[in-house]
């Protein structure tokens, strides 16, 4: 398990904020609490949280906008999200992913799965970082350095979420082959980690809009999944 890191709460329910902090602790992390969007911004810039637990449903500045600020931010535009919500369907999960959530689970939901996506997400975290895994990748205009979780775009940097630079650095590296919805997710959310192939095609339409004009980059293959094709390559 990963230790020592520093997780930011973000809920307007106290009896459910003192529950995650215990049980957070227990697992070997460092908590930050805050009780509204305003207060988790202010926490985020002070003190880079390793990932931020984040409620939807709160008054005012509620965590969609809490995410689309944090996603604006120089210093925690790659922070990894996690979103928490009492609403479960497709279309609010959805939501939460196009803002840049690299994950979302529903209240009321089990501490220990909660704890098993925290982890899966620091884990792609780390892969990221690891030595073994470090490796300049190329493609068109693309360039994607593993070894220190950077990404551009024609020189220009990418703000990309940790499961947003994993998905872009395996279609990259597959080099135009292509790589099928169920193989991108265990590449790019690890294994043992269930999300519906709907969950990919949000990232990848969040990829692709980052590309700009160079969306046509990510090919789309009808039934089967996505590959990286540039446009003077024969379409198939």
């Amino acid at each position: 398990m990963l230790t020592g890191r520093l997780i930011l709460v973000v809920d307007d329910e106290p009896d459910l904020t003192e529950l995650l902090t215990y049980n957070l602790k227990r697992a070997g992390y460092n908590v930050l609490v805050a009780a509204n969007g305003a207060d988790a911004l202010r926490l985020a810039e002070e003190h880079h949280p390793d990932l931020v637990l984040l409620d939807i449903m709160m008054p005012e500045l509620d965590g969609r906008e809490v995410a689309r600020r944090l996603r604006r931010s120089v210093s925690n535009a790659t922070v990894p999200i996690v979103m928490l919500t009492a609403r479960g369907e497709e279309a609010d999960e959805l939501s939460g992913l196009a803002l840049g959530a690299d994950d979302y689970v529903v209240k009321p939901f089990s501490m220990q799965v909660l704890l098993a996506r925290i982890e899966a997400v620091l884990r792609r975290v780390n892969a990221t970082r690891s030595d073994e895994d470090e490796e300049l990748l190329e493609y068109g205009p693309i360039r994607v350095d593993t070894g220190v979780h950077a990404a551009t775009l024609e020189g220009r940097p990418l703000q990309l979420t940790v499961t947003e630079f994993k998905l872009l650095s395996a279609l990259v590296s597959a080099e135009g082959k292509v790589l099928s919805r169920p193989a991108l997710i265990s590449r790019a959310m690890g294994p043992g980690v269930t999300v519906t192939e709907r969950t990919i095609d949000v990232h990848v339409t969040s990829i692709r809009k980052k590309l700009g004009h160079h969306a046509p980059l990510i090919r789309t293959v009808r039934g089967v999944g996505y590959r990286v094709q540039l446009a003077e390559s024969s379409v198939s």
